[in-house]
């Protein structure tokens, strides 16, 4: 989705004059063409295969070809705007998408094809022999355009990436587990009562379980001793994601455990078993646009900056394949120039979404999902901080459109996909009503999120607590920081009309967050009278003139 979110990268057909344009890269690109058969390249898995193809063409009436092993599968003619075009076959072999040009300004823009539902970005590839770039037709690469006769190389997809052996037993004999990745079954072995080594190659990559159901209720049990994962040896024992094992009276009540009694599974990590996130930020107190903007005094009293509105999905793409970095852009920007950490808000979240990531199938929701993420990561690699799902607390506001592409571990996916596109980014899991009315839902909601180890780090909202005692908001927040993760006060406000009340309030609740050991920074919700989410919690005036409780806090902090 490169070219109507962005200036396209690289040049094109269209710097050279409509007629000589298609005879430069006609023979150009023959060579190529008669060798690789107008090929697209990746490898189909045998069997009953799914392709999906997202195209455009700019004129209108433009034709691609998808081909498995040089034999034609389907031909489109395309449309201006994207389409979906999808076939099935039981042919093996190479993987192609073949565009001839055969008039001038007619061009191709591949979005990405699925291929057994795994999506492959044509801007991720390496080879396009259709772009005319250099000066030449083939003379680029890492594009969605084909201006010429040629083809996009998306790599081999026969033989599965990764080799998955799991170690186990059981107790009675004929107990089966279930190796998922992702929530996707991989494979089901039917087990001994001595150890055997059960072995699945996969495609798939993501959060690694091994599931066991058991069916009796009795004494059928599974020991698993290990798995190893390209090579690499997880001991069952060293996980501390368990749902299975009896412990403290109840299913689920430990981990550590190679023993599987109940229904339940076990997390092995991801498939790549990288969750290293960057070092924290320093100690911050921050603080959000304004109306969309960053005020010049925004440096004199702020630390850390988030965009209040501009970061969020629906605003960024609320017609798709259109991005809109502006506000992104300025914040980002502000941030590097003043060299303060820049925290990004949301990824994923069930508000302020685009509309149109409802009306998707769930391939299309998946794959637009890790592109709105990756587009976002290549765009800001300095981000240092990112609250990737908001308010998943069940009757919050998790994302349906998530949980549709992803199934229930759509947490896990979501944050797997920003440790990939933002490798060096915290991670964070926000959400509202955790240090007042939710805090035992959203721990029960978490917990399995931070055990499977792609959460960085909590975020707790801090809106609404106003009337709330000293002492509750302290215990509540204890109860989160027992998760073991870094806690960010992330929305901080106190909304009273009233200077002394707000005043009052601020005194007894900001030194709380600031010096309890598991928090990390803080984010106040606004600061300027009037441009504030909710009433009465601004601290300064648009003039300038402080409240009381801003001369208390800039006092407090030193600064």
């Amino acid at each position: 989705m490169e070219a109507f979110k962005a200036v396209d990268r690289g040049s094109n057909c269209r710097l050279v004059a409509p007629t000589a344009r298609i005879v430069i890269c006609a023979i150009g690109a023959l060579a190529a063409l008669f060798a690789s058969g107008f090929a697209t390249q990746a490898n189909a898995q045998t069997g009953s295969s799914t392709i999906v193809v997202r195209a455009r063409g700019t004129s209108g009436g433009e034709s691609i070809t998808l081909r498995v092993g040089n034999s034609n599968v389907a031909t489109w003619s395309l449309t201006t705007g994207f389409q979906t075009y999808s076939a099935s076959t039981s042919l093996a072999g190479d993987v192609t998408v073949a565009f001839t040009n055969d008039a001038a300004n007619r061009d191709v823009q591949v979005d990405y094809i699925i291929v057994n539902g795994e999506t492959r970005q044509s801007e991720n590839q390496s080879f396009n022999s259709g772009l005319w770039a250099n000066g030449t037709c083939g003379g680029g690469s890492h594009s969605e355009w084909m201006h010429c006769n040629g083809y996009i190389n998306y790599g081999p997809l026969s033989s599965a990436a990764n080799s998955i052996a799991v170690r186990a037993r059981g107790v009675v004999g004929n107990e089966s587990i279930t190796l998922r990745i992702d929530n996707a079954d991989v494979a089901t072995w039917t087990l001994t009562t001595s150890y055997q080594t059960y072995t699945a190659s996969t495609n798939l990559t993501g959060g690694i379980t091994v599931a066991f159901t058991n069916d009796d209720g009795g004494s059928r049990d599974v020991q698993v001793d290990y798995i190893i994962v390209n090579g690499e040896t997880r001991q069952a024992e060293a996980q501390s994601y368990n749902t299975a094992v009896w412990a403290n009276g109840s299913c689920g009540g430990g981990g550590f455990s190679e023993w599987m009694h109940c229904n339940g599974v076990i997390g092995f990590g991801n498939v790549d078993g990288d969750n290293n996130p960057g070092p924290l930020p320093k100690f911050f107190v921050g603080n959000i646009t304004t109306n969309g903007s960053v005020r010049s005094d925004f440096i004199q009293y702020w630390d850390q900056i988030t965009p209040e509105n501009e970061g969020k999905w629906g605003v960024v793409e609320a017609q798709r394949d259109v991005y809109n970095w502006s506000g992104l852009d300025a914040a980002y920007n502000y941030a590097m120039q003043h060299n303060i950490p820049f925290k990004q808000h949301t990824f994923v979240w069930g508000n302020q979404a685009p509309t149109w990531i409802h009306t998707l199938s769930p391939a299309e929701q998946a794959a637009e999902i890790e592109e709105w993420i990756r587009d976002f990561c290549q765009r800001y690699p300095n981000t240092a901080m990112i609250d990737v799902v908001n308010e998943a607390t069940p009757g919050h506001a998790p994302a349906t459109y998530a949980q549709s592409a992803f199934g229930s571990n759509w947490i896990i996916r979501s944050f797997q996909l920003a440790r990939q596109y933002c490798p060096n980014a915290i991670l964070i899991l926000n959400d509202y009503n955790v240090l007042s009315w939710d805090t035992n839902a959203f721990i029960q909601m978490a917990t399995p999120v931070v055990n499977a180890g792609v959460v960085d780090a909590i975020g707790v909202q801090a809106h609404g607590l106003e009337n709330w005692s000293v002492n509750d908001i302290q215990n509540k927040l204890n109860q989160v920081a027992a998760l073991g993760l870094p806690i960010y006060v992330s929305e901080y406000d106190v909304a009273r009309t009233n200077d002394q009340e707000q005043l009052n309030i601020m005194q007894a609740q900001f030194p709380l967050f600031y010096n309890h050991p598991s928090v990390a920074g803080i984010t106040l919700w606004g600061y300027v009278v009037g441009s504030t989410w909710v009433d009465g919690s601004g601290l300064i005036y648009s003039n300038g003139t402080r409240r009381p409780a801003m001369n208390w806090l800039m006092n407090y902090l030193g600064r």
